[in-house]
Protein backbone atom coordinates (compact mmCIF):
# COMPACT_ATOMS: atom_id res chain seq x y z
CA UNK A 1 0.00 0.00 0.00
CA UNK A 2 1.17 3.30 -0.93
CA UNK A 3 1.85 6.03 1.81
CA UNK A 4 -0.37 9.26 1.86
CA UNK A 5 0.89 12.43 2.97
CA UNK A 6 -0.86 14.05 5.15
CA UNK A 7 -2.71 11.60 6.75
CA UNK A 8 -6.25 12.20 8.37
CA UNK A 9 -7.61 11.84 4.67
CA UNK A 10 -9.91 9.27 5.33
CA UNK A 11 -11.39 11.13 7.98
CA UNK A 12 -12.56 14.06 5.66
CA UNK A 13 -16.22 14.79 5.32
CA UNK A 14 -15.96 16.66 2.03
CA UNK A 15 -18.57 16.76 -0.84
CA UNK A 16 -18.23 17.78 -5.06
CA UNK A 17 -14.98 18.27 -6.33
CA UNK A 18 -13.01 17.58 -3.09
CA UNK A 19 -14.75 14.06 -2.84
CA UNK A 20 -13.96 13.20 -6.34
CA UNK A 21 -10.11 13.96 -4.80
CA UNK A 22 -10.44 11.47 -2.08
CA UNK A 23 -11.45 8.72 -3.86
CA UNK A 24 -8.24 9.12 -6.37
CA UNK A 25 -6.62 8.80 -3.22
CA UNK A 26 -7.79 5.74 -1.93
CA UNK A 27 -7.37 4.48 -5.61
CA UNK A 28 -3.98 5.14 -5.08
CA UNK A 29 -3.25 3.92 -1.63
CA UNK A 30 -4.88 0.77 -2.50
CA UNK A 31 -3.54 0.11 -5.94
CA UNK A 32 0.36 1.37 -5.17
CA UNK A 33 2.57 -0.59 -3.43
CA UNK A 34 4.42 0.69 -0.97
CA UNK A 35 7.61 2.07 -3.36
CA UNK A 36 5.80 4.82 -3.74
CA UNK A 37 4.75 7.82 -1.51
CA UNK A 38 1.55 10.42 -2.42
CA UNK A 39 1.35 13.63 -1.39
CA UNK A 40 -1.81 15.47 -1.89
CA UNK A 41 -2.87 19.12 -1.80
CA UNK A 42 0.78 20.59 -1.96
CA UNK A 43 0.91 24.04 -2.27
CA UNK A 44 3.59 25.95 -3.19
CA UNK A 45 4.35 30.16 -3.72
CA UNK A 46 7.04 31.59 -5.33
CA UNK A 47 8.93 35.15 -5.54
CA UNK A 48 8.36 36.89 -9.51
CA UNK A 49 9.07 40.63 -9.55
CA UNK A 50 8.75 41.19 -6.33
CA UNK A 51 5.38 39.34 -6.18
CA UNK A 52 4.37 35.92 -4.47
CA UNK A 53 2.80 33.76 -6.77
CA UNK A 54 0.81 30.58 -5.21
CA UNK A 55 -0.44 27.46 -6.65
CA UNK A 56 -1.69 24.09 -5.74
CA UNK A 57 -0.93 20.54 -7.06
CA UNK A 58 -3.34 17.95 -6.62
CA UNK A 59 -1.44 15.14 -6.09
CA UNK A 60 2.76 14.54 -6.54
CA UNK A 61 3.35 10.88 -6.35
CA UNK A 62 7.74 9.92 -5.45
CA UNK A 63 8.48 6.47 -6.29
CA UNK A 64 11.96 4.80 -4.32
CA UNK A 65 14.51 6.77 -6.24
CA UNK A 66 12.55 10.41 -5.90
CA UNK A 67 11.44 10.85 -9.02
CA UNK A 68 8.07 12.55 -9.35
CA UNK A 69 5.09 12.61 -11.49
CA UNK A 70 2.90 15.40 -10.60
CA UNK A 71 -1.05 15.09 -11.47
CA UNK A 72 -3.78 17.64 -11.88
CA UNK A 73 -7.66 16.38 -11.30
CA UNK A 74 -10.02 18.07 -13.00
CA UNK A 75 -13.88 17.11 -12.54
CA UNK A 76 -16.38 17.82 -14.13
CA UNK A 77 -16.96 19.65 -17.06
CA UNK A 78 -14.29 21.15 -19.18
CA UNK A 79 -13.89 23.27 -22.25
CA UNK A 80 -12.26 22.60 -25.46
CA UNK A 81 -11.06 25.66 -27.17
CA UNK A 82 -8.39 26.54 -29.89
CA UNK A 83 -6.27 27.39 -26.88
CA UNK A 84 -6.11 24.23 -25.24
CA UNK A 85 -8.49 22.62 -21.86
CA UNK A 86 -10.25 25.21 -19.59
CA UNK A 87 -11.93 24.96 -16.87
CA UNK A 88 -14.75 27.84 -15.68
CA UNK A 89 -14.60 28.79 -11.73
CA UNK A 90 -16.40 31.17 -10.13
CA UNK A 91 -17.75 33.28 -13.41
CA UNK A 92 -13.86 33.03 -14.94
CA UNK A 93 -11.84 30.64 -17.39
CA UNK A 94 -8.87 28.79 -16.38
CA UNK A 95 -6.54 27.09 -18.85
CA UNK A 96 -5.72 24.06 -17.50
CA UNK A 97 -2.78 23.36 -19.37
CA UNK A 98 -1.42 26.55 -19.15
CA UNK A 99 -1.92 25.94 -14.66
CA UNK A 100 0.12 22.73 -15.21
CA UNK A 101 2.71 23.89 -16.48
CA UNK A 102 3.47 27.10 -13.91
CA UNK A 103 2.93 24.35 -11.04
CA UNK A 104 5.03 22.07 -12.96
CA UNK A 105 8.03 24.68 -13.25
CA UNK A 106 7.85 25.94 -9.72
CA UNK A 107 8.12 22.26 -8.60
CA UNK A 108 10.80 22.15 -10.19
CA UNK A 109 12.69 24.85 -8.68
CA UNK A 110 12.12 24.08 -5.51
CA UNK A 111 13.64 20.68 -6.28
CA UNK A 112 16.49 21.94 -7.67
CA UNK A 113 17.23 23.97 -4.99
CA UNK A 114 17.63 21.25 -2.76
CA UNK A 115 20.92 20.63 -0.81
CA UNK A 116 21.67 18.23 -3.12
CA UNK A 117 20.80 19.83 -6.57
CA UNK A 118 20.90 18.44 -9.45
CA UNK A 119 17.69 17.64 -11.70
CA UNK A 120 14.85 14.92 -10.72
CA UNK A 121 12.70 13.30 -12.85
CA UNK A 122 9.43 15.39 -12.81
CA UNK A 123 6.63 14.29 -15.66
CA UNK A 124 3.08 15.59 -15.45
CA UNK A 125 -0.35 14.02 -15.73
CA UNK A 126 -3.69 15.77 -16.65
CA UNK A 127 -7.11 13.28 -14.93
CA UNK A 128 -10.36 14.34 -15.82
CA UNK A 129 -12.26 11.14 -14.69
CA UNK A 130 -15.72 12.98 -15.47
CA UNK A 131 -14.65 14.51 -19.15
CA UNK A 132 -13.75 12.75 -22.06
CA UNK A 133 -11.74 14.48 -24.23
CA UNK A 134 -12.85 14.93 -27.70
CA UNK A 135 -9.83 16.51 -29.40
CA UNK A 136 -6.25 15.07 -27.75
CA UNK A 137 -4.14 16.43 -29.64
CA UNK A 138 -5.35 20.44 -29.32
CA UNK A 139 -5.65 20.12 -25.84
CA UNK A 140 -2.23 21.30 -25.55
CA UNK A 141 -0.56 18.39 -23.69
CA UNK A 142 0.63 15.30 -24.88
CA UNK A 143 -2.49 12.86 -25.38
CA UNK A 144 -0.34 10.07 -23.73
CA UNK A 145 -0.17 12.24 -20.69
CA UNK A 146 -4.03 12.85 -20.70
CA UNK A 147 -6.24 10.26 -18.69
CA UNK A 148 -10.05 11.28 -19.36
CA UNK A 149 -13.47 9.07 -18.60
CA UNK A 150 -12.76 6.35 -21.17
CA UNK A 151 -8.99 5.77 -19.62
CA UNK A 152 -9.77 6.24 -16.05
CA UNK A 153 -10.46 2.22 -15.08
CA UNK A 154 -6.49 2.53 -16.51
CA UNK A 155 -5.03 4.85 -14.75
CA UNK A 156 -2.57 2.99 -11.86
CA UNK A 157 -1.36 0.96 -15.00
CA UNK A 158 -0.33 4.42 -16.88
CA UNK A 159 0.74 5.76 -13.93
CA UNK A 160 3.24 2.80 -13.48
CA UNK A 161 4.35 3.06 -17.18
CA UNK A 162 5.37 7.08 -16.44
CA UNK A 163 6.63 6.29 -12.92
CA UNK A 164 8.14 2.89 -12.51
CA UNK A 165 9.22 1.49 -9.08
CA UNK A 166 12.31 1.79 -8.41
CA UNK A 167 15.10 1.69 -5.53
CA UNK A 168 16.48 3.95 -3.83
CA UNK A 169 18.97 6.77 -4.48
CA UNK A 170 20.97 9.84 -2.94
CA UNK A 171 18.04 12.10 -4.20
CA UNK A 172 15.13 10.13 -2.47
CA UNK A 173 15.78 11.31 0.81
CA UNK A 174 16.03 14.94 -0.16
CA UNK A 175 13.01 15.02 -2.44
CA UNK A 176 11.44 13.88 0.76
CA UNK A 177 11.91 16.73 2.35
CA UNK A 178 11.18 19.13 -0.11
CA UNK A 179 8.23 17.95 -0.49
CA UNK A 180 7.47 17.82 3.40
CA UNK A 181 8.95 21.53 3.71
CA UNK A 182 6.34 22.95 0.94
CA UNK A 183 3.40 20.92 2.71
CA UNK A 184 4.18 21.96 5.98
CA UNK A 185 2.19 19.41 8.00
CA UNK A 186 2.00 18.85 12.29
CA UNK A 187 -0.64 18.03 13.99
CA UNK A 188 -2.36 20.96 15.77
CA UNK A 189 -2.09 21.51 19.01
CA UNK A 190 -5.20 21.97 19.66
CA UNK A 191 -5.82 18.09 19.96
CA UNK A 192 -4.22 18.19 23.21
CA UNK A 193 -7.58 19.56 24.52
CA UNK A 194 -9.71 17.09 23.09
CA UNK A 195 -11.04 17.71 20.22
CA UNK A 196 -10.63 15.60 16.75
CA UNK A 197 -6.92 15.33 15.70
CA UNK A 198 -6.82 18.14 12.54
CA UNK A 199 -4.13 18.61 10.37
CA UNK A 200 -2.93 22.64 9.45
CA UNK A 201 -1.61 23.12 5.88
CA UNK A 202 1.30 25.71 5.84
CA UNK A 203 2.53 27.21 2.66
CA UNK A 204 5.78 27.48 1.84
CA UNK A 205 5.48 30.99 2.12
CA UNK A 206 4.51 31.40 5.80
CA UNK A 207 5.97 31.95 9.14
CA UNK A 208 7.88 29.05 8.74
CA UNK A 209 9.49 29.96 6.37
CA UNK A 210 9.81 33.78 6.02
CA UNK A 211 10.97 34.18 9.54
CA UNK A 212 13.77 32.21 9.15
CA UNK A 213 15.18 34.39 6.24
CA UNK A 214 15.35 36.55 8.81
CA UNK A 215 19.41 38.06 9.49
CA UNK A 216 19.04 39.46 12.86
CA UNK A 217 22.20 38.67 14.53
CA UNK A 218 23.05 39.20 17.60
CA UNK A 219 19.61 40.06 17.89
CA UNK A 220 16.92 37.65 19.03
CA UNK A 221 13.27 36.85 17.44
CA UNK A 222 9.77 36.97 19.13
CA UNK A 223 7.30 36.10 17.56
CA UNK A 224 3.77 36.52 18.99
CA UNK A 225 0.54 34.98 17.33
CA UNK A 226 -2.89 32.73 17.69
CA UNK A 227 -3.50 29.95 17.90
CA UNK A 228 -2.67 28.49 14.51
CA UNK A 229 -0.35 30.92 13.13
CA UNK A 230 2.60 28.84 13.26
CA UNK A 231 4.55 29.52 15.84
CA UNK A 232 4.99 25.59 16.76
CA UNK A 233 5.77 25.46 13.26
CA UNK A 234 8.54 27.80 12.85
CA UNK A 235 10.05 26.41 16.10
CA UNK A 236 9.81 22.74 14.58
CA UNK A 237 11.59 24.22 11.92
CA UNK A 238 14.18 25.81 13.93
CA UNK A 239 14.64 22.73 16.00
CA UNK A 240 15.20 20.26 12.74
CA UNK A 241 17.75 22.63 11.25
CA UNK A 242 19.69 22.75 14.18
CA UNK A 243 19.57 18.62 13.90
CA UNK A 244 20.57 18.99 10.27
CA UNK A 245 23.48 21.61 11.32
CA UNK A 246 25.09 18.93 14.00
CA UNK A 247 23.37 20.63 17.52
CA UNK A 248 21.26 19.85 20.02
CA UNK A 249 18.11 21.57 20.23
CA UNK A 250 15.98 22.51 23.42
CA UNK A 251 12.78 23.18 22.80
CA UNK A 252 11.28 25.25 26.49
CA UNK A 253 7.42 25.72 26.56
CA UNK A 254 4.93 26.32 28.75
CA UNK A 255 3.42 23.04 29.91
CA UNK A 256 3.70 19.46 30.10
CA UNK A 257 1.34 18.35 27.60
CA UNK A 258 2.58 20.62 24.55
CA UNK A 259 6.06 19.04 25.09
CA UNK A 260 4.70 15.61 25.23
CA UNK A 261 2.88 16.69 21.77
CA UNK A 262 6.40 18.22 20.29
CA UNK A 263 8.24 15.49 21.54
CA UNK A 264 6.23 13.41 19.44
CA UNK A 265 6.24 15.28 16.49
CA UNK A 266 9.92 16.14 16.25
CA UNK A 267 12.40 14.20 15.21
CA UNK A 268 14.69 12.66 17.44
CA UNK A 269 18.16 13.89 18.91
CA UNK A 270 16.94 17.18 20.94
CA UNK A 271 14.91 18.05 24.14
CA UNK A 272 11.33 19.34 24.08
Amino acid sequence: MARILPDGWRELAVTGAAQREIETLALLASHLSDNYTVYHAVHWTNLERGHAVFGDADFVIVNGAGDCLLIEQQSGFLGETPEGLIKAHAGKHRNIVAQLARTREALRLKLRARPSGGEVALDVLLYCPDYHVKFPHTAGLLPERIVDARQRQNLIAILRAILPEAAATPATKDVHRVLGDIIQLESDVSALLGRARALVTRVSGGLAHWARQLDIEPFRLRVTGTAGSGKTQLALAEYRDALTKGRRPLYVCFNRPLADHFNAIAPAGGLA
